[in-house]
């Protein structure tokens, strides 16, 4: 991570730049965003990755919070997916095997 007042290079969990004394942490909250955790599991999930990638040095929190709400949502819909699949498999048997 990179002091954002003076450039140097720092430790991920400083608080303050041991060179320019800047305190790190109250610049920029590193908090869940709930608008991007919503987009993540309801519209787009690629979001939440891509994201994750983009902030995991500068919002570590955030970004595993985007990464887990977009990979529940993958996992809500695959089984989905799956349960289409398997209960239209089962119709589609029954209704060829049906004798009227």
């Amino acid at each position: 991570m990179y002091c954002p007042h003076c450039g140097e290079q720092i430790d991920t969990q400083a608080e303050i730049c041991p060179k320019c004394g800047v305190r790190v942490s109250s610049i920029g909250e590193d908090k869940p965003n709930i608008a991007v955790n919503i987009l993540s599991f309801c519209c787009v999930p690629l979001l939440g990755i891509v994201l994750f990638f983009v902030w995991k040095d500068s919002k570590p929190v955030a970004a595993k919070s985007a990464l887990i709400w977009a990979l529940v949502s993958i996992g809500i819909w695959i089984i989905i997916s799956l349960l289409f699949g398997f209960f239209s498999a089962v119709i589609v048997e029954e209704s060829v095997y049906r004798i009227d």
